[in-house]
């Protein structure tokens, strides 16, 4: 049995799909081929003009495997994955009737088959270890550039001959067209061909699986923000409006809770679009606030961002001063 959540299984789905063909005569491309090497999920689609490859790491090391899903019922099988929260574990099993899919309600069986695919790791380790050469421009189908829109939000990309297939590189993702030139300074190849070792093979062993930390910190952030949000929103109609403290008491617990209620949103936003993302960002920033330098982290974030901390700083000591003159002012005893 291999584990994924949700979103990674829809986000394969979702780098992949424009790449399959619709040629239904093929059946080994006309659908998405999943490959499950013990560590992670391929995803894998071509229509011999385009190739895609996308991968996800399993929650545990598992039982290798390869089935291919086609187009007819990748619209139905995602429609299906769309219903589940991003942090919903699936449960894969294949088997003689399919994909089985199981959740917290049951299983859904995928018809799906082991048809004979492009031997496919050769074709981007010759691509990524293949040094870059000069030569004349050449231009691209737009509509096929299209294609790429979900792979991910940038693409890294070189070509090593003219006529040869342009090879762009995103996180967890890989893919060829027909043909480009890279124009590039940054190649990278190393660092790609090095990450893709264990898949592609030819001297790479599949690196060990780091498992994902165990569920937790998210929980406990959004509860502890749902606390302070009520506790805030509470507090502040205790609080004197007719005093200055009281007047400043009450802004401070607004701002409580309204920063409190956004961190909890956006916290489960990030939940939904990526569950391991969210914890692993939890957890590291539980142990910046532990480290109690979030005020010199947050000056530096400032600064690299274009905002004068400087000057909010002495704008805030000049407020507090012309508030301290004003209540002295106030309350100086008439001569």
């Amino acid at each position: 049995m291999t584990t994924i959540n949700a979103h990674k299984l829809q986000r394969l789905i979702k780098q992949t799909r424009p790449h399959v063909s619709s040629d239904d005569t093929l059946p080994a491309i006309n659908g998405i081929r999943f490959e499950c090497d013990g560590i992670h999920i391929h995803a894998l689609a071509t229509d011999r003009y385009t190739f895609a490859v996308a991968r996800a790491k399993v929650r545990e090391e598992t039982e290798t495997w390869t089935v291919t899903v086609s187009e007819e019922d990748l619209g139905w099988f995602t429609g299906w994955l769309e219903t589940h929260k991003g942090d919903t574990i699936l449960n894969l099993v294949v088997g003689a009737d399919g994909l089985a899919v199981t959740d917290d309600r049951g299983t859904l069986v995928v018809p799906a088959k082991d048809h004979t695919f492009p031997k496919w790791q050769g074709l981007f380790r010759d691509a990524l270890t293949d040094a870059a050469t000069s030569g004349d421009m050449v231009s691209v189908d737009t509509k096929m550039l299209a294609r790429w829109k979900h792979a991910d939000t940038h693409l890294r990309t070189w070509q090593t001959e003219p006529e040869k297939p342009l090879l762009l590189v995103g996180d967890d993702f890989i893919g060829l067209q027909m043909p480009a030139r890279y124009n590039g300074n940054v190649k990278n190849r190393d660092t790609v061909l090095s990450d893709w070792s264990g898949t592609l093979g030819k001297g790479g062993e599949p690196v060990a699986i780091t498992v994902p930390p165990a569920p937790g910190a998210v929980a406990e952030m959004a509860k502890a923000m749902l606390h302070r949000t009520l506790q805030s929103t509470s507090e502040m109609f205790d609080a004197d409006t007719d005093t200055d403290k009281g007047r400043a008491a009450f802004i401070a617990w607004v701002h409580s809770g309204s920063y409190a209620w956004s961190a909890y949103r956006l916290l489960q936003a990030l939940k939904k679009a990526d569950p391991d993302l969210a914890e692993a960002t939890v957890r590291d920033l539980n142990e910046q606030l532990d480290s109690g330098e979030i005020g010199e982290w947050a000056w530096d974030e400032a600064e690299m961002a274009g905002h004068d901390p400087q000057k909010w700083h002495d704008d805030y000591k000049a407020h507090l001063k012309e508030r301290a003159a004003k209540h002295a002012a106030e309350t100086e005893p008439a001569a």
